[in-house]
């Protein structure tokens, strides 16, 4: 009898959502790769994990870390490296590591008007959020389908839904283009037959470190990350294309839907000013 071990690969992983999927994969009996900019915050999200309970502790759990920046090119690559290296995605059999979930995760925002954001924090903005997206799907989609099937998840926002965001534009088109990118992905999978399958989760405001980093002044109050990361999984079991948690942004989203860009577009400058 085999010894398969399923994996799940989340970015994004020592802080906020990241860090609750983190908690809830190695619950639910999955090793992890983890993977995030700073080493330290990574290593602090192991400790928490191996204090934790485990419901099923005669399986075999492990927990590797890789820091890495993924709005940079070089480092991507090493990254998709140290991936395949734990997956050895050539010679899969009945006691190989199973690369089951991938959470692509990490991402930033950041607000104020256009050109008072330097342009290095906006292009690095495009790095991770589109950039480190793509690539680490389109280096894990094979993996995945070599194995026998998996499920990828995108982290988009309900500002995916918008027409345009003032104030925080480079983040609300980021944002964009990872639905767009999502919904186009899945329709190519379901129609190649493919063992994969794709969302994307869109969610409003979370109370997560994003606001601090973003320099958001006057929040909107906001779900839990442990609310959306069960939304999200909810979700992903029942194969929804688009995942988004809390009855206030399915209004929203509605409502984007519905309104003409002329009406939408003022009323999200209206928002967005309050933050700064």
């Amino acid at each position: 009898m085999g010894t398969k071990t399923k994996w799940a690969v989340i970015t994004g992983a020592s802080s906020g959502i990241g860090e609750e999927f983190a908690y809830r994969f190695y619950d639910m009996g999955y090793s992890l790769v983890l993977i995030s900019q700073t080493r330290e915050k990574l290593s602090a999200v192991e400790k928490h994990l191996l204090k934790r309970k485990r419901k099923a502790p005669e399986r075999r759990q492990e927990i590797k870390l890789i820091d890495a920046d993924l709005g940079e090119m070089g480092s991507l690559k090493k990254t998709s490296l140290e991936i395949k290296k734990i997956f050895q995605m050539e010679k899969f059999t009945e006691d190989s590591n199973l690369p089951a979930i991938l959470i692509n995760c990490a991402g930033f925002g950041a607000v104020g008007e256009f050109t008072d954001i330097s342009i290095e924090k906006q292009e690095s903005m495009i790095d991770v959020n589109v950039k480190g997206l793509v690539y680490l799907t389109y280096e894990m989609l094979p993996i995945m389908e070599a194995a026998g099937g998996g499920r990828i998840l995108n982290v988009a926002s309900s500002a995916g839904f918008f027409p345009g965001g003032p104030y925080m534009t480079i983040y609300y088109a980021t944002k964009s283009f990872v639905l767009s990118f999502t919904n186009g992905l899945r329709r190519e999978l379901f129609e190649k037959k493919s063992p994969v399958h794709i969302s994307a989760l869109c969610p409003g405001p979370v109370n997560t470190p994003f606001n601090a980093r973003a320099n958001v002044r006057n929040a909107l109050p906001g779900i839990s990350a442990k609310r959306c990361v069960s939304a999200a999984i909810s979700g992903m079991k029942h194969d929804k294309a688009v995942i988004v948690p809390g009855i206030t942004i399915k209004a929203a989203e509605l409502g984007a839907k519905i309104l003409p860009a002329k009406a939408v577009i003022p009323m999200v400058s209206h928002q967005q000013k309050k933050k700064i």
